[in-house]
């Protein structure tokens, strides 16, 4: 039978275990406003029992583990789903910074400008003779074509803006990757499995963050370290104790935009096509993608503008009815806007094999027309003076709906009303699209987060409870202590005279 040492040992395994749970429940309470803390609790267990005879004697208590109360699953959860919300906010803001702008159907839209220039053929077509409506409509194609350039510039501006902001994101990630893996390191040489819940609490944040910053897919693995990829699984960028950079390449992307390379395995590979969500993968398929796509439409209208206006103009003659063909030095080739005869009037390089690709930065008046407006060619009969055949014709274009070529096949498909209202529809459709889907991943980020605080997070009732009850544990633990001390004495000093 045990004796009163083992009542002693007994005594003191309940002391310091209901302590060590007591220090447990302190460092919650301490931690209750700490982000991304994870409540911790002490798991005790009785010792091995010892035998006398057939009789078995409990030898007391011990703290077993200190475990962190969190769901793998539902973190890899919002690991995924911030990386898509972030995504969104990213195109919404790119998108929303263009908006006012490009989407203007006011008198200074593109629109506008564009029924303008039109409108100042309409009225030279009532005076076909009048120097003033021939300046007229110079004035007015050149407002049009500072109008269409202002809002390709803004697009390549907000552009180059992305570009710069995916070397910054880029350092940003592999900051974090760095930690990552160093807590992985931490975490596999933890004296024993799920020990260091601390540890465990900082890479949790830290892939919080990282997941902000670009879409990233999360394993867990049997030694509790994070293996990390980017979500289209093009790269690698923690795994163990290993952290793969990325890093930016300069002019090696589309339009001589930085591609983003993955230094995993030795030779770089490029992954830029393989980001696609977070702050990263939203900055990308904006510059990309998104903006290209308006950069596009523009492009479209004024190869639509330029080629079908250079046709009419080409085949009418100026103020003296006599002046047509090779008007001004070459190649004008009496054309009205800035054209090559080779490359069916429009400048050379802009085809419908590049989707005229840059034909807003190249679009200008003939420079022999701004010279003199008299070499408009309003007349459509060689010889009459007078004439407006040509001058309605052009000002009919506006009301074609044929002039602009939106399939890159060479043939009209739609006319500029529609191409320009289009464009504009499609900055607020993506706008409103954008905000939508971020509001959306926002309400659902913070449904998971809000869960998961639920299941993780510290609860001072509960913690005020745990205390009472480690503290009632610790007393009547003493006072066991205190009861087999008299014992203890009684035998010595009365017993043992």
């Amino acid at each position: 039978m045990p004796g009163l040492n083992a009542s002693l040992y007994l005594g003191l395994t309940g002391l310091q275990a209901q302590q060590s749970a007591l220090n447990v429940v302190g460092h919650n309470i301490a931690n209750v406003n700490t982000p991304g803390y994870t409540r911790q609790r002490a798991d005790l267990t009785s010792n091995q029992s010892l035998i006398e005879g057939q009789v078995y004697f409990g030898t007391g208590v011990t703290l077993n583990t200190v475990q962190g109360i969190r769901d793998r699953f539902l973190d890899l959860q919002i690991y995924r789903e911030t990386a898509r919300q972030t995504g969104a906010t990213e195109r919404y803001s790119g998108v929303d910074a263009i908006s006012a702008s490009l989407g203007d159907s006011g008198s200074t839209g593109i629109a506008a400008q564009i029924q303008a220039f039109f409108q100042g053929f309409q009225e030279l077509s009532a005076r076909p003779e009048d120097g003033a409506l021939r300046t007229n409509v110079v004035g007015k194609a050149q407002s049009m074509i500072t109008a269409l350039q202002s809002r390709y510039r803004l697009l390549a501006d907000q552009r180059s803006s992305a570009d710069l902001a995916v070397g910054s994101i880029t350092n940003e990630v592999n900051v974090l990757t760095d930690q990552i893996a160093r807590l992985n390191q931490q975490i596999t040489t933890e004296s024993g499995q799920g020990l260091d819940n601390d540890a465990r609490d900082q890479r949790k944040a830290l892939t919080d963050k990282l997941a902000g910053l670009v879409g990233i897919n999360v394993f867990e693995g049997s030694k509790g370290e994070y293996q990390i990829s980017l979500d289209s699984g093009a790269a690698v960028l923690v795994s163990g104790s290993n952290a793969y950079k990325l890093r930016v390449q300069a002019g090696s992307a589309q339009d001589g935009y930085s591609s983003v390379m993955s230094e995993m395995g030795g030779a770089p590979v490029d992954v830029t096509k393989g980001i696609k969500d977070g702050q990263l993968g939203a900055k990308l398929d904006l510059r990309d993608n998104i903006l290209v796509g308006f950069q596009l439409q523009l492009d479209q209208i004024a190869a639509g503008v330029a080629g079908q206006v250079n046709a009419l103009h080409k085949t009418g003659y100026a103020a003296d009815g006599a002046t047509t063909a090779n008007a001004g030095p070459p190649p004008y080739d009496n054309y009205f806007f800035l054209g090559d005869a080779a490359n069916g009037g429009l400048p050379g390089g802009i085809t419908v094999a590049s989707s005229y690709k840059g034909m807003v930065n190249a679009l200008s008046v003939s420079s022999a027309i701004v010279k003199d407006p008299y070499l408009i060619a309003a007349a459509g009969v060689a010889g009459a003076k007078g004439n407006n055949d040509n001058a309605k014709a052009m000002a009919n274009l506006q009301f074609s709906g044929t002039t602009v070529d939106t399939d890159h096949n060479g043939v009209g498909d739609t006319g500029y009303s529609t191409a320009a209202g289009r464009l504009i529809s499609d900055v607020g459709t993506q706008a409103q699209n954008w905000k939508a889907q971020s509001d959306t991943q926002q309400n659902l980020v913070s449904a998971l987060q809000t869960q998961r605080d639920r299941i993780s997070g510290v609860d001072l009732d509960e913690e005020a409870a745990n205390m009472m009850t480690f503290q009632r544990g610790y007393q009547a633990s003493a006072r066991f202590l205190s009861v087999i001390n008299q014992l203890t004495d009684q035998l010595v000093n009365q017993f043992g005279r």
